[in-house]
């Protein structure tokens, strides 16, 4: 579970850091992403990827792109603030998922 909380003070909650990109544009990225976390604490950063385009076939110059990478150590009161400062939660069918996740962190338990 990859947790983001982004501008609009929502808390999506998805699958993987991979569903978390596909779903923004990479342009609105770096200011969508407020905190990023996993369910074990340990943050994201985003990071541009760029590759130069092979051939001429696929034209010159640069793609771009963005993925949202491991960094830091865990922080599992950082995510419990993340969690907390959220104005609502998306999906709404994540809810109890992340009710539960905040149950086992304030436990301690990984």
């Amino acid at each position: 579970m990859l947790i983001t909380l982004q501008e609009d003070g929502v808390l999506y909650v998805y699958e993987s850091a991979e569903d978390a990109v596909r779903d923004i544009d990479a342009s609105e990225a770096e200011e969508s992403f407020q905190a990023v976390f996993d369910d074990r604490g340990q943050g994201y950063t985003l990071r541009r990827k760029r590759w130069s385009r092979l051939f001429g076939f696929f034209g010159n110059g640069e793609a771009s792109g963005i993925v949202l990478a491991p960094s830091g150590s865990t922080d599992r009161a950082a995510l419990l603030r993340t969690i907390a400062s959220a104005r609502t939660i998306a999906p709404r069918a994540a809810i109890r998922e992340v009710g539960r996740l905040v149950d086992r962190l304030a436990k301690g338990s990984a």
